[in-house]
């Protein structure tokens, strides 16, 4: 019979790109990586590697075996759920990792829940700035919550909630009709923006001529931009209130963003009990 570890230690290296990007994931000797790929060769058959570029790719024979593989590590980790579950064993921690821009109030509910029904787990909330992503494919938490105007194949995605991101000034800054304000007149201000979380992600949405004001989170961005010491983007909840006095106004300078909030989980991923119950907390309510 197949070795089950043999069989992930193939899919690592397809979702990995290399026997060596493999043996760091799952924490293993490089040669122990190739005798495993070794043992299911010898023991099918068959060769699931064509090794004769830099990079090991799949022969025809791998590329008809992978999704079956896939299948059998997905129903292997189902049961292994399945067991956990008829024993009450829930996770003993679980890390979640939450867009900054996504309202913290949205999460009270589920917190509330996970208080009374999985009293002994305990839950890591992993703020962050432009890197949901990233920390999800490199196992650093279980789930995200992060905006995806595009999508990884790696992912899987459930959009839990649309969020506006206005552009926004503080009132004089700029004496003119804001219907009026150029990219030229935004160039003479300060451009505020909230640093990534990720060293390795850019920062996006900059304006090149504009000078930047870094800084480390979203509450500090607000701060200097109703002080009138620059501009940028808001999420809507944040600033109603500013809007609605007049203390901000809504530029259309760099149109208007509209950003799907998604729960995300790697795909073939596998949740335990509270990690379910996360995933489908946000579902509407039937009818």
């Amino acid at each position: 019979m197949i070795n089950l570890d043999h069989l992930n230690v193939i899919t690592t290296i397809i979702d990995t790109g290399s026997f060596q990007l493999a043996s760091e994931k799952l924490n293993k000797a490089r040669s122990a990586v190739s005798y495993s790929v070794k043992q299911v060769e010898e023991h099918l058959q068959v060769q699931i590697f064509d090794r004769s570029n830099y990079r090991p790719s799949l022969t025809p024979e791998g590329q008809a075996m992978l999704p079956e593989i896939r299948q059998l590590l997905k129903h292997a980790r189902g049961f292994e759920g399945f067991v956990q579950e008829l024993r009450g064993e829930n996770e003993t921690e679980l890390r979640l990792g939450v867009s900054s821009i996504f309202p913290v109030a949205r999460l009270s509910g589920l917190l509330q829940s996970l208080r009374s029904q999985f009293p002994a787990t305990t839950l890591h909330l992993e703020f962050e700035v432009a890197s949901g992503e990233r920390l999800l494919l490199s196992e650093q938490v279980d789930l995200a919550i992060f905006a995806a105007p595009v999508r990884n194949m790696a992912l899987e995605y459930r959009q839990i909630a649309s969020m506006e991101v206005p552009l926004v000034i503080a009132k004089g800054v700029i004496p003119c009709d804001p219907q009026a304000v150029t990219r030229e007149d935004l160039a003479q201000h300060p451009q505020v923006v909230v640093k990534s979380t990720d060293e390795k992600s850019p920062d996006t949405g900059l304006l090149e001529d504009a000078p930047k004001w870094f800084v480390t989170e979203l509450g500090a961005k607000k701060d200097l931009i109703c002080a009138g010491l620059g501009w940028g983007r808001l999420p809507s909840h944040m600033i109603a209130e500013e809007i609605a006095q007049g203390d901000l106004m809504v530029l259309p300078t760099l149109g208007d963003i509209t950003l799907p909030i998604c729960i995300t989980k790697r795909s073939h991923q596998d949740l335990g009990p509270v990690g379910a119950h996360i995933w489908k907390f946000f579902d509407p309510p039937t009818p």
